[in-house]
């Protein structure tokens, strides 16, 4: 009879469990995953609102960002993206030989937007020189497939005119860089390295020496920045931006190939 009885139990337990009264219930759905990050990766070209003066920027895939303005004022940081919010912090460095309206030659500010990757790109940025003027500024800018192009070092290998000065600057395919500047003197050794073989963007460190005159406090300093390869245009151009935030010092240019 305590046979049978407990048989019973344990058929009315197996009868709850297949109706879900265990652990082992039916499912009740799967939860959508959160939607994924933007890229902000790309060569991108707009205008500031504040200035009306256009903007190149060229930005990696993780987030590192240079944006060129026309005057040859250069800002620089990191761009972070939340699913297709942007914001981020950079510092702006203006040409050697040049400064902002209150004198100051470099600032700090803030970006926030939005992307739509390899499509389009809007923000609003705050800008105080330290000096203290401060600035907001709204930029839009539109996708260049151009960064699609693949970067290796024997694709960058060559020589570049700067037609500023009429210096050659030679990329060997390993990569190292040399240049002198027959006007200032300054000696520049450096290096060009790839920062994703799958996009045109390359990184750009060289160190100044022999420098004469004003360009002397550029001795023993370090310029970095980042580079692309234009092949829309003939001859191919390097653009490039570099910064050298110790001296205060922009160099942005085309640079043709030679």
């Amino acid at each position: 009879m305590r046979f049978v009885k407990a048989l019973g139990a344990m058929s009315l337990l197996s009868f709850i469990a297949g109706c879900g009264g265990g652990s082992g219930g039916s499912d009740t759905g799967s939860v959508a995953p959160p939607p994924a990050d933007a890229s902000a990766g790309g060569i991108w070209e707009g205008t500031e609102s504040s200035t009306g003066l256009e903007i190149l920027g060229l930005v990696t895939e993780t987030g590192e960002g240079h944006f060129i303005r026309s005057d040859g004022v250069q800002y620089f940081g990191t761009v972070e993206v939340d699913v297709n919010s942007l914001s981020g912090d950079f510092t702006g460095v203006v040409p050697i030989g040049s400064t902002f309206t209150d004198g100051s030659v470099t600032g700090t500010g803030t970006l926030t937007g939005t992307v739509q990757e390899r499509q389009s790109m809007t923000g609003r940025t705050t800008f105080r020189t330290s000096g203290g003027n401060q600035t907001s500024s709204t930029v839009s800018a539109t996708y260049n497939p151009l960064y699609e192009r693949d970067s290796s070092l024997g694709t960058i290998a060559g020589n570049y005119l700067d037609p500023a000065t009429n210096a050659i600057v030679n990329v060997n395919s390993d990569g190292t860089a040399f240049s002198q500047d027959p006007v200032t003197g300054c000696v520049i050794n450096g290096e060009v390295s790839i920062i994703d073989p799958a996009y045109n963007a390359y990184r750009v460190e060289y160190e100044f020496s022999g420098c004469q005159g004003d360009a002397a406090r550029l001795n023993g300093t370090m310029g970095r920045g980042l580079a692309a390869l234009d092949n829309t245009v003939s001859p191919e151009q390097a653009v490039i931006g570099v910064v050298n935030a110790a001296a205060g010092y922009s160099l942005v240019g085309r640079y043709p190939r030679t």
